[in-house]
């Protein structure tokens, strides 16, 4: 289950199986086939799994497709085999922030109504969706993103808008949105770092999650 992290506004969850939205709080576990939605002036903060961490901005509205810890159960220290988060963004701005964990393996995908984003290495990516188009702006690492059967990988410091006339990424020093992003997602990142450290010490379970 992810864990909260913190919670703004108004956030809501319809947890798999139920027929109704239930508010979010710190205490709220979300499970997978949630779906999960942000109303507007809300933010959602939270840890996917111990090494993905995300923020959910206003307007935003994902759904949770697998969130799976493996475990070798024979062995007495670095048990975890395989960590994997695959998510539905249906609309709005989902940043992410992701790391591989040495000895185990880790996969990080997202969804979208316009196509699929994978993480190549520990990252940092923002990923914003409306009805006519989804962006993807990389601040650390590599992501790839796979549109009609191609792959697309971008790099820290570059974007891409998909579906797009453009067959490669944009440098993101060239767009100001792009900019703008690059630099809310530092902000963002240092945050739910914070957030993290906070929940490791107060929830010493948290990394069995």
């Amino acid at each position: 289950m992810a864990t909260v992290l913190s919670v703004d506004g108004k956030a809501e969850v319809r947890q798999k199986g139920h027929s109704e939205f239930t508010a979010i709080t710190p205490s709220t576990l979300l499970q997978i086939g949630a779906l999960v939605r942000i109303g507007a002036g809300g933010t959602l903060n939270v840890a996917l799994l111990p090494n993905t961490l995300a923020n959910l901005s206003e307007n935003t509205e994902v759904q949770i497709d697998d969130l799976t810890l493996t475990k070798d159960g024979n062995a007495m220290r670095n048990d975890v085999r395989s960590r994997t988060v695959r998510l539905l963004l249906l609309g709005g701005t989902m940043h992410v922030s992701f790391t591989r964990i040495p000895e185990s393996q880790s996969d990080f995908t997202v969804r979208t109504s316009h196509g699929e984003l994978t993480a190549n290495s520990d990252c940092i990516v923002l990923v914003n969706i409306d009805n006519r188009r989804t962006r993807v702006t990389c601040a650390y690492g590599t992501v790839t993103t796979r549109i009609w059967q191609t792959n697309f990988p971008i790099e820290a410091g570059y974007f891409q808008e998909f579906p797009s006339t453009e067959l490669s990424p944009r440098a993101a020093a060239d767009d100001a949105q792009a900019q703008r992003d690059v630099t809310s997602m530092i902000e963002t990142e240092n945050e739910l770092e914070n957030l993290a450290r906070r929940q490791r010490l107060s929830k010493p379970d948290f990394l069995d999650r």
